[in-house]
């Protein structure tokens, strides 16, 4: 305890000959997103590993006024989750994702001490130096690779009347956990996860190569037997057809499929998918069996989004990273905020994680939130019951997440939810069940949720136009895109891309580019991003002309007979659209499979352009 105060000490005067004042309020290194997401595809290993153990903590201190920080060694925020009162006070204080809790931007506190002396520590109150930290207890513990070199700090903090001993203890083995599963690369997953593994509702097995039984969570035993024991241990004595799945294994790394079971309790038919699970050696594998019962809406939901990462066109060194990034949270439950201006390609990665996930067999569902009328969106959501409404379907209609139940639901454009569907939203994604609009009955959904937006979701928070609990439940795995001016490097694979692409769609020539008109794309800042690019190489394809005065900025355009003509990207828009109407003689569906976009979309663009049909 000495040595403790002294530290403390220690810490204090380094901040005072560092001019730090105890009046500061926020951290002095907040950086940008795009900067935030290199470190994120950093420490990815370290994030994806800490994340059960995040989530269980937060579920056990849930309703005591307590949040959560993962910071990598340098003291930066990795993630933040906890009771929405005190996470809410932290982001007041710019304590987010992004900014820096090392001593010498935002002085003494827990995660700071760690990063200084490699030791665990609770601080309470006055132990802080700034005041604004004063109202907290903080307790923080290093996390280590198999080195013993310092990756990451693991902070747990709540009110000064909530100090407890105990605490420290929570977060000191969580972090020691999550230290054994990296340095143990897995071998021990299956040890250390049976905790969280057991809080999952579908039925998980594993395996080895052979089928002996490794582990289980409850659920399959009472899926599968009783009295929390199978039949044998070994997973042919379940399986009929075991050995023919495995050889399928040999071809795909993962596959879905039903199979009846001859459970202790009655044949009953199950969905089983099964995936390897490899290990170092590369030829050493294990097999996760994971069951669901099939009782749920899912059939006849066609999955029509065909996006997959190697789709997705760029070599610019920060966007591969990201795209790696986004590959290794695809497998996880978790939420994820996908954030990005227009036309950077945010659904296009969401239907890429979609794709390389475990859930790629079920259903992907797209809805935009602000192109459903608000009286409809709830209806369109969680479906509805006979008689619910005038006009109701007999017998009632499912609604997204029951036909996307097993899947993903893509909620688009979140920041234009109306605030009283985002309390329902937060309803489902807390407690897993919905209830059908004018209907009783609860309904398990197993759905994974994936939100995008243009938007600034704190500013919208700020404003009162977004639920900050809502902000906090979906921003669990942030994904920042980024816009096209600042990954200029791959505009010229971009453009040979969309080129060959668009010709042989319309059955036309492509068009050269000289080299000095490249470098004229190269030095323009793409305001419409990647969408913006492609409109103006289909532009060039059907006039065959490449629009130079476009690039310079110029806002009139002369044309053949001497006229001058507006020449900006919304009037080349308007103008393309009604050509492909005019040559669909006014036919919408016909129009939109014609731009490669959707109805919805094209309907928006025509009232937005006042275009007559």
């Amino acid at each position: 305890m000495k040595d403790y105060k002294t530290q403390i000490a220690k810490s204090k005067e380094r901040c005072r000959k560092l001019g730090l004042k105890k009046e500061q309020i926020y951290s002095k290194k907040i950086i940008s997103d795009a900067d935030l997401q290199k470190i994120l595809v950093k420490n990815r290993n370290m994030i994806m590993t800490a994340l059960p153990y995040i989530e269980e903590i937060i579920k056990f201190t849930k309703g005591s006024d307590f949040f959560i920080f993962l910071t990598d060694s340098e003291g930066c925020i990795l993630n933040a989750l906890g009771d929405e009162k005190i996470l809410s006070e932290a982001f007041s204080l710019k304590m987010i994702p992004g900014a820096y809790m090392n001593e010498e931007n935002v002085g003494t506190n827990a995660m700071s001490y760690v990063i200084k002396t490699g030791d665990p520590v609770q601080l309470t109150g006055e132990d802080h130096y700034i005041d604004a930290y004063s109202r907290w207890t903080c307790s923080a513990a290093p996390i280590r690779d198999h080195k013993g070199e310092l990756i990451g700090v693991l902070d747990l903090t709540g009110y000064t009347k909530n100090v407890h001993p105990h605490t420290l203890g929570i977060v000191v083995a969580a972090a020691k956990a999550i230290e054994e599963m990296i340095k143990n690369k897995g071998q021990n997953e299956y040890k250390i996860a049976k905790r969280v593994l057991n809080i999952i509702n579908e039925g998980i097995i594993f395996t080895d190569e052979d089928g002996n039984i490794k582990m289980y969570n409850d659920t399959a035993a009472e899926m599968l037997g009783k009295d929390n024991k199978f039949i044998s241990d070994n997973i042919n004595q379940l399986i009929d057809d075991w050995h023919q799945i495995k050889s399928m294994l040999n071809i795909n790394k993962s596959f879905s499929k039903n199979v009846c079971i001859a459970s202790l309790n009655d044949n009953c038919l199950f969905n089983l998918e099964v995936k390897k699970i490899y290990f170092e050696p590369e030829d050493s594998f294990e097999i996760v069996h994971i069951f669901k019962e099939i009782d749920r809406v899912h059939t006849n939901v066609i999955n029509n989004y065909g996006y997959c990462f190697d789709k997705i066109i760029g070599e610019d060194d920060n966007f591969v990273k990201i795209v790696e990034y986004a590959k290794k949270i695809a497998d996880s439950n978790s939420t994820i905020l996908i954030m990005g201006e227009s036309g950077t390609g945010k659904e296009l990665f969401a239907q890429s994680i979609h794709n390389y996930s475990s859930r790629r067999n079920y259903p992907l569902i797209a809805i935009n939130c602000g192109a459903i009328p608000e009286q409809l969106i709830e209806s369109e959501l969680f479906g509805y019951e006979d008689g619910a409404f005038t006009g109701a379907k007999k017998g009632g209609n499912p609604g997204k997440f029951e036909l996307a139940d097993g899947g993903t639901i893509l909620l688009d454009e979140i920041g234009e939810m109306p605030l009283d569907m985002q309390v329902k939203l937060l309803r489902v994604l807390e407690e897993g069940f919905i209830t059908r609009l004018g209907g009783k009955r609860t309904i398990p959904v197993d759905v994974r949720i994936i939100a995008s937006t243009n938007k600034d979701l704190e500013k919208e928070v700020e404003s009162g136009k977004f639920r900050k609990d809502l902000y906090y439940r979906l921003n669990v795995l942030p994904l920042y895109v980024p816009p096209l001016r600042d990954r200029k490097s791959d505009i010229r694979i971009l453009t040979d891309y969309f080129m060959n692409k668009i010709s042989k769609d319309l059955n036309k020539n492509t068009v050269h580019i000289s080299e000095e008109n490249l470098e004229l794309m190269e030095r323009y800042d793409w305001p419409g991003n990647i969408r913006e690019l492609q409109n103006v190489i289909e532009l060039m394809i059907n006039t065959e002309i490449f629009p130079t005065r476009y690039f310079t900025k110029r806002e009139q355009y002369m044309s053949s007979d001497g006229r001058e003509e507006n020449f900006d990207i919304e009037s080349v828009e308007k103008e393309h659209l009604i050509r492909v109407i005019r040559r669909c003689n006014g036919n919408i569906t016909h129009s939109a499979d014609m731009l490669g976009i959707r109805r919805n979309t094209l309907y928006n663009k025509i009232k937005k352009y006042n275009i007559n049909i």
